[in-house]
């Protein structure tokens, strides 16, 4: 059932054997696996069905440092931030896992091969065909690569459809034993002072306005930066908030510096790699990465990058191209009406896109090819199709490198509580963040390395000269939110266990990339997804465990 929590009676009390805070993946997967065990499940969503600026405004926060605005880079809403995500999947690399001293790393407290079934099943949620990431046998078009001690070229990104939880709520909610909750912003968990155990969610449907959720486990999926504030301001019984015994919770905020250098010209042998998109023999949409192989990042002491062939700089009419003069004028128009994800991140200097006339007269000159791939854009979203992952023309001569690289764990990049309150009372929070100087070094020597073996192998010629860029991009993409509530066998070094439950509250777990030790360098949803499906078997285990002695 579906309920709009404005309608409950204030003070009223909704009562589940589990509570799942938040609708997006981890959420909505956390629910699914219970749900579909035959759990009484109850998930609270804090947005409605729909996104407004009535939403917004509570996500609204304070950025100290230079950091995308807190509204821009998540979505309150049922499905969370999957309504506007991409669907880019790919599992974390053993290397992420392990320990890495010269990154000063002890890993994770999980092992690839614990996760892997995990991911397997992660992946049917995600819909994004088979639970493999080899191009050699994902059926691209076969070629050899060269062998190479230093450039991985077989690992792949997949494209979920973009699957959207908020459908999968909907019919979730139509199941006997699922409550839904929209417009049910979580204010706060009230916690037994003594066992320690959660006793109530506390949530605001309206101003001034509370009732109660009360559950024997609770989930925490409300997204890496809202769980942090949640935990914080659960400080009735425990003054620095739960979790936070040790001054852990919201410390070490990672996200995924993103950003385009280079110019590379391919060669004959080049092409034959195909490096745009292409379809795996399950009709799914899968890209080749370019990366540093686990021995070559050990060798220089490097953290993880994964990089991909990019147009050319569209913001620079000069180009002549009437799809590249396309994508900066939808970009500039985005930003110029702000919205959401689209005038954030890597996306935010197209506000500055200059000789506009010059990009019309391209589109008005190339029209026809234009026409070509707005044809071909829009008919899958039309038909239900899976839609191409991205605009990416790289028939022109030249090509950048585009990189999404690891940043290091460092616990001054934090959040914390601001004295700023929302509409519904809560406090904003506010962000201390910055890309070190020893990570921008290791991106940057990644990118040379990656140039000079891609141009050594002959797939092209590369012109790595702009890689001092490095040194001062502005890195503020906050989409990947991870590390804040990170996962440690002890609570002095993290927020949650290797289970992902709370130290010290036994029936609170924390699913989402709030929980990942380190970030590794690819998108984190599916291993989101595949976390989400270990806390729904730790929880239906200990529900089978406690139910006899109940009975008894």
């Amino acid at each position: 059932m579906l309920t709009d929590a404005r309608g409950i009676t204030p003070g009223g009390r909704v009562s589940a054997d589990v509570c799942v805070i938040g609708t997006g993946p981890a959420g909505a997967v956390v629910a699914a696996e219970l749900a579909h065990r035959g759990v009484d499940v109850v998930v609270v969503e804090g947005g409605g069905q729909r996104f407004g600026p009535r939403q917004a405004d509570t996500y609204r926060g304070e950025t100290v440092d230079p950091h995308d605005p807190l509204d821009a880079v998540r979505q309150k809403r049922l499905g969370g931030t999957s309504v506007v995500w991409g669907g880019r999947c790919s599992p974390l690399d053993d290397l992420d896992l392990g320990p890495r001293e010269w990154l000063d790393s002890a890993g994770w407290p999980v092992s690839g091969p614990e996760l892997e079934p995990f991911y397997r099943r992660a992946q049917r949620h995600l819909q994004a065909g088979e639970y493999e990431y080899s191009a050699a046998r994902s059926g691209f078009p076969l070629f050899a690569p060269l062998p190479s001690e230093t450039l991985d070229v077989d690992s792949t990104w997949r494209w979920s459809p973009p699957t959207s939880f908020a459908g999968r709520m909907r019919a979730l909610a139509g199941a006997a034993n699922v409550r839904l909750l929209v417009e049910a912003t979580v204010v706060r968990l009230e916690r037994d002072p003594v066992s320690g155990a959660i006793t109530e969610a506390v949530v605001a449907p309206r101003p001034g306005v509370e009732i109660t959720v009360v559950a024997r486990t609770y989930v925490l999926a409300a997204g890496g930066l809202e769980s942090a504030r949640i935990l914080l301001a659960s400080d009735r019984q425990s003054p620095a908030g739960i979790g936070n015994e040790y001054d852990q919770v919201g410390r070490h905020y990672m996200t995924h510096p993103v950003g385009e250098v280079g110019t590379v010209v391919l060669s004959e042998l080049g092409r034959n790699l195909a490096l745009g998109y292409v379809a795996t023999r399950d009709g799914v949409y899968a890209r080749r990465k370019l990366a540093l192989t686990a021995a070559a990042q050990a060798r220089h002491e490097l953290g993880n990058l994964k990089a991909a062939l990019w147009f050319p700089d569209p913001m620079d009419p000069s180009h002549g191209d009437g799809l590249l003069s396309t994508f900066s004028l939808t970009y500039y128009a985005l930003n110029r009406a702000r919205l959401g994800f689209k005038s954030a991140g890597t996306h935010a200097r197209y506000a500055s896109t200059s000789g506009l006339g010059q990009h019309i007269g391209n589109v008005a000159h190339d029209w026809r090819r234009v026409g070509r791939f707005a044809v071909s854009w829009a008919a899958p979203r039309i038909t239900g199709g899976r839609i191409l992952p991205s605009f990416m023309p790289l028939d022109g001569a030249t090509c950048r490198l585009r990189f999404d690289a690891e940043q290091s764990s460092d616990p001054a990049n934090r959040v914390t509580l601001s004295r700023d309150r929302d509409q519904l009372g809560q406090r904003r929070l506010q962000v201390h963040y910055g890309v070190s100087t020893d990570d921008r070094a290791r991106i940057r020597r990644s990118m040379e390395l990656i140039g000079e073996e891609f141009a050594r192998l002959g797939y092209g010629t590369v012109d790595m000269a702009d890689a001092a860029r490095i040194d001062d991009m502005p890195f503020t993409d906050g989409t990947h939110q991870m590390g804040l509530l990170r996962m440690a066998t002890s609570p002095r070094q993290g927020v949650v266990d290797a289970d992902c439950r709370v130290h010290g509250s036994a029936n609170l777990y924390v699913a989402g990339s709030a929980v990942f030790p380190t970030a590794g360098a690819v998108g984190p949803t599916l291993t989101i997804a595949a976390l989400a499906c270990r806390v729904a078997d730790h929880i239906a285990a200990e529900r089978s465990v406690r139910e006899p002695l109940a009975a008894s």
